[in-house]
Formats: C-alpha cells, sequence, structure tokens
C-alpha cells in the first residue's frame, strides 16, 4: 500500500494540523443519534408488531451482556441456552456496540462515517477499503491509500504491541483482530490518520483499526467508538498523554411516543462536560489490557420496601458498570430474584406465566396505562450520599399489546446500568486524577 504522508505537501498539512488545530482536551460537543430514531440508519420502519420491536432491543441487549463478560474473561463465552444461541445468530456485531450513533470524518481528503458510541468499549474501528466480506454501507468507505494523512504502525512499534490480539501482515505492518463472543473475526489495519467531529479536528500517533476483513454484519453503521475502555485506543484518552480528563451524556427518549425516537441526546467532550450534582467515587477495574470504571452501589428502594443489598447478592467491588450498550439493566441473578419478587409483591398484582421461548423475566396482564398506578417505583443509591430515582417509564414498557414487562434481565457476570435507567439524567465521568475518579449523576436536569 503506498501512502503519500512522506510527501512535503502532507508534512506541512501535519504540521498545520499539530499547531493549529484543537486537541481532545479542548472543549467538544457531540451529536448522538439514538439507534431506533427515523434518523438512524439503522432505523427499522417496517417493524411488524410491537412485540418485535421489543423482542429485538432485548435481543440487543443480551448480545451486549454476553460480550462484554467474554471480554472480561479473556475468552469466548460458551453459550448454552436455545436463547442466547438465537441472540448470537441474530445479532451481528454492530448490534452490540451500542444504542446511540455518532457521526464523524476521517482521513484527508475527509470520508463521512458513522459509528456506534460505547462508553466501556475499549477501540475505535471502522470498515475500510477494501473489504471484500464486507455488508452493504451508505456512502463510500474510509480508504487509507486515498488519505495524504494516514499512516501504518509496524509490528515493533509500541502502539501495535499493546493492541491485545495483532498480527503482522505484508511489509511487517500491525493488523488487529478483534472477535465478538461466538468466534467470528473481524481484522484489518492499525491506522492513524486525521479524525474530525462536529467540527473539531484531531491528529496524533494513536492507532484505530482499519477493518478490510468483517465477515460478520456491520450494516450500515461501519464503525465503533469505544470511549474508555483503554488509554491507548480509546476516544476519552486521545490527548493530554493518556491522561484521562472528563466527559458527560445525556440520553434522551420520548417516553410519550418511544417509537419517535428523540435524537436530542448528547456527549460532552473536555471543558464542556457537565459534571453537576453529587459525585461517587469510581473505581477502576482492570480487565486483561482493558478496564472500565465502577460505582459502588450502597442500596435500592422497590416501592416502600428497601433492600437489604449485601456484598454477596451485589457482588462487591468492581461489580456495576454504567453502559451505553444495552437498553435493559442487567443484575447478577440472586440480586435480580429479590428485585422481581418485591416488585411482584409491591404492585399486588398477578405475574404472568413465562410463555415458552419467551425473553422476558417478569411480566404483568394489562397496558401499561392501566398498571402505572400499581407498579412501584425504583430508588438506586450509590456511594457518597448520590441516589438515582427512576421514573416508572425507564422500570417498566409494554412489550405487547395488554402485556407490560419489567425492563431488567439477569446476568452470571458484572451488574449492567442500561440506557433506560440513564435516560433524560445527566451524567457525567471526572476522570483526570488517576487516583480519585468520579461520577456525577445529576436526577433532575438533562441541559
Amino acid at each position: 500500500m503506498a501512502f503519500a504522508s512522506t510527501k512535503s505537501a502532507s508534512f506541512l498539512l501535519l504540521l498545520f494540523l499539530l499547531v493549529a488545530l484543537p486537541s481532545l482536551s479542548h472543549q467538544q460537543h457531540i451529536r448522538l443519534i439514538d439507534r431506533d430514531s427515523p434518523e438512524s440508519p439503522l432505523f427499522e420502519s417496517s417493524a411488524a408488531t410491537l412485540a418485535d420491536k421489543w423482542r429485538r432491543i432485548h435481543r440487543r441487549s443480551v448480545a451486549y451482556r454476553d460480550h462484554f463478560q467474554a471480554v472480561m474473561e479473556g475468552r469466548r463465552k460458551l453459550l448454552s441456552t436455545p436463547l442466547a444461541a438465537q441472540n448470537l445468530q441474530e445479532a451481528g456485531f454492530d448490534q452490540v456496540g451500542g444504542e446511540y450513533l455518532m457521526e464523524f470524518t476521517i482521513g484527508t481528503p475527509p470520508v463521512k462515517v458513522t459509528g456506534m458510541l460505547d462508553v466501556a468499549g475499549d477501540f475505535i474501528w471502522t470498515q475500510c477499503e477494501p473489504c471484500p466480506n464486507c455488508s452493504p454501507h451508505l456512502g463510500p468507505l474510509y480508504d487509507p491509500s486515498k488519505s495524504s494523512t494516514s499512516t501504518t504502525f509496524s509490528c515493533s512499534s509500541s502502539e501495535c504491541l499493546t493492541v491485545p490480539h495483532h498480527v503482522c501482515g505484508g511489509n511487517e505492518t500491525c493488523r488487529y483482530v478483534r472477535e465478538n463472543e461466538s468466534g467470528v473475526e473481524t481484522n484489518g489495519l492499525l491506522i492513524s490518520d486525521v479524525l474530525a467531529i462536529d467540527g473539531v479536528t484531531y491528529f496524533g500517533k494513536v492507532p484505530f483499526g482499519c477493518g478490510n476483513d468483517n465477515s460478520f454484519s456491520t450494516r450500515l453503521a461501519p464503525a465503533r467508538v469505544g470511549l474508555t475502555g483503554n488509554e491507548y485506543f480509546s476516544l476519552a484518552f486521545r490527548s493530554n498523554n493518556s491522561t484521562p480528563f472528563t466527559f458527560s451524556h445525556c440520553f434522551r427518549k420520548d417516553f410519550d411516543n418511544p417509537s419517535a425516537g428523540n435524537t436530542s441526546s448528547e456527549l460532552h467532550l473536555g471543558k464542556e462536560a457537565r459534571l453537576n450534582g453529587r459525585s461517587s467515587p469510581l473505581a477502576m477495574c482492570p480487565t486483561g489490557r482493558n478496564r472500565f470504571f465502577s460505582p459502588t452501589l450502597l442500596g435500592m428502594g422497590v416501592g416502600t420496601r428497601a433492600l437489604n443489598l449485601t456484598k454477596e447478592l451485589v457482588g462487591g467491588n468492581c461489580s456495576i458498570l454504567f453502559t451505553s450498550s444495552t437498553p435493559l439493566t442487567f443484575l447478577k441473578k440472586p440480586f435480580f430474584d429479590l428485585v422481581a419478587s418485591t416488585v411482584t409483591e409491591q404492585a399486588h398484582l398477578p405475574e404472568l406465566p413465562r410463555r415458552a421461548n419467551d425473553p422476558w423475566d417478569l411480566c404483568f396482564n394489562g397496558t401499561f396505562q392501566d398498571l402505572v398506578g400499581y407498579l412501584p417505583k425504583i430508588l438506586v443509591s450509590f456511594d457518597g450520599e448520590v441516589a438515582l430515582p427512576l421514573w416508572k417509564e425507564q422500570i417498566y414498557a409494554e412489550v405487547d399489546h395488554g402485556r407490560t414487562c419489567l425492563l431488567m434481565a439477569p446476568t452470571d457476570g458484572v451488574n449492567m446500568i442500561g440506557t433506560y435507567f440513564q435516560m433524560n439524567r445527566n451524567i457525567g465521568y471526572d476522570l483526570r486524577s488517576k487516583s480519585d475518579y468520579l461520577l456525577y449523576l445529576d436526577p433532575d436536569h438533562c441541559g
């Protein structure tokens, strides 16, 4: 592959980018698009039924849960149940990438890319040309051979050696290998190039994956953007000599008309991060070469009852994760069973029998509007006297006509706070101090 970066014109351009353009330590405001919004390339206007829509939401939530657990364990997740196998077969890698999309450009001249945001993600990658096994996509793919500012990495470079899974290609160029939990791979070159988001342009010797052998479906959002999982490859650590900084997000949704998919969600990086409300300490939790950030769960109230949360029930340190990649909230099986039984007890409603091959764990007979007066609220509290009161629309949904279910499910892995629990709340991360990470929850404001 021939690159024009050695030409004098490219050298002058790179010098200009390094000196004159802002780095990620500057303020940055990024618009996020709900994947179910009509503006999203993943929007499915032909959704057959309400039940089909919610089944897909459940399926991709479970797929991400299993993917993340496989990453934590450093091995493929062994899935034995028919429902889990169906989740993997029907949920491509894009299905475990996120619920919110962001647009950016790569290269010179710039090529527009749509990627899924993954707050806990450890890598940035996109489909590239040539890509004989790539699925159909909108518009041209990024082609590093046509970008005057692209560079590759050698197999002996520190960047290549830091990639958890890498191989050497022709001319000793570094290639990355990514794998989903069913063992299906994507791989490509490790590339560095100009990245521009909402008019702010960055350049740095920081790699992203340029995939040209994607044998699984990536559908119409050909990129993923990891935010915090790895200090070398995630968006939140692309500047300041790997010094963590600040960001915040607001996931919005029109609960009165969920199918409308309110697209005014936002991600704020650097100086624009909104660190409002009370703060809770975050632990940095290593997962091999990657990591995630975990608050300490202190309590949960369901209706009028305060649950007794023991370390054995919740999981102790590094047992909870705020994620942008699953709508549902997952709790460890004993913890989930306690919450579900308490919801049933507080609602004074008969639990519907579990249907064969049905994904939902707790459902009641009736529309959401009919049952809203009976269903209990939930309050979650974290270390630092930080409380997250939840609206009933965040906890329950009518997943089929006349059938309302709990938007939670059990897991054998880490507890995950899904996007529905985070809706319409400003949630901020202060990662500037390597010894004092903080999570900010502003339950009353998302502006």
